[in-house]
């Protein structure tokens, strides 16, 4: 199986819409469309959150948590949509639901997908812990950005699953997934819709050498999918992070952020425990 070839007919297939790409759920569709709508309330929103059970129950759950600073427990679906305001609903919404993109049930590429979800959570924990700390950014658009971030490999899972030989060659798959995970990321959330810091986030997160004139959501994520990696075998990991600019722009030294990582830990293990589906 040559690897220029299978790249070669992955992108004839995507410029040919024959590329499985992952949808979100019509209840995430359905919610961006109130809030985008000019008489949106939150009644109206709270009424399509009610039709999905488990979205209730999470919207419940972060309202009540410290991500979102409240002060009496709230215990409907509309004050919890007051609380967070419609622009973090939204990204709560679809954090939620992109969580359910992340299954296979190809026995060879189950321990793949979970491994892309942890990664994923990991780097959406540590990108709303720095936007947090050292930005004036959202840290939910962090966060949905740092979920996202590496988006692109599902259409490669999908694609392994009807390639029994492509979905037994871990070797393969990784060197697939670095070369096109970024350019099939950014078509996703370009088909979705999503604002244009996202798509860059997903699109430039891996461009270690880039450097912008202000600081962005791109920034955040790039340095926290390089610390999700701390510890860990990794070619991230021989990258000279002292000349990573994003670094730089966030206000933080490698061994700072280190030490960030370390001192947030716990906060990072609660976010990952409340995006976990």
């Amino acid at each position: 199986m040559e690897m220029e070839h299978l790249i070669s007919e992955i992108l004839t297939d995507l410029k040919a819409n024959r590329l499985k790409l992952p949808t979100l759920p019509q209840v995430a569709l359905k919610i961006n469309a109130v809030i985008d709508s000019p008489d949106s309330t939150a009644q109206k929103i709270a009424n399509v959150v009610r039709t999905d059970t488990a979205l209730s129950a999470r919207m419940l759950q972060i309202a009540n948590s410290p991500l979102v600073r409240g002060g009496e427990t709230v215990d409907n679906v509309q004050a919890a949509v007051i609380r967070m305001g419609m622009h973090t609903v939204r990204n709560v919404v679809t954090a939620f639901m992109v969580t359910q993109l992340f299954h296979t049930k190809h026995n060879s590429l189950k321990r793949r997908i979970v491994t892309l979800w942890n990664h994923s959570a990991h780097v959406a924990a540590i990108s709303h812990v720095l936007a947090n700390r050292y930005t004036g950014l959202k840290p939910d658009d962090a966060m949905l950005a740092g979920l996202l971030h590496d988006i692109g490999k599902l259409p490669l899972i999908a694609k392994a699953e009807g390639m029994s030989d492509l979905a037994n060659n871990n070797a393969l798959m990784d060197e697939l997934a670095e070369k096109l995970h970024t350019t099939l990321g950014k078509v996703i959330v370009q088909t979705w819709r999503f604002a244009p810091e996202l798509i860059s986030a997903v699109e430039e997160h891996e461009n270690l050498q880039r450097d912008s004139v202000d600081l962005d959501i791109t920034d955040v994520v790039s340095v926290a999918n390089l610390l999700s990696y701390a510890g860990k075998q990794h070619r991230h990991i021989r990258a000279d992070w002292a000349n990573v600019p994003a670094f730089k722009k966030l206000g933080i030294t490698p061994e700072g952020s280190i030490a960030t990582l370390e001192e947030a830990s716990d906060e990072i293990a609660r976010i990952v425990k409340l995006l976990a589906a």
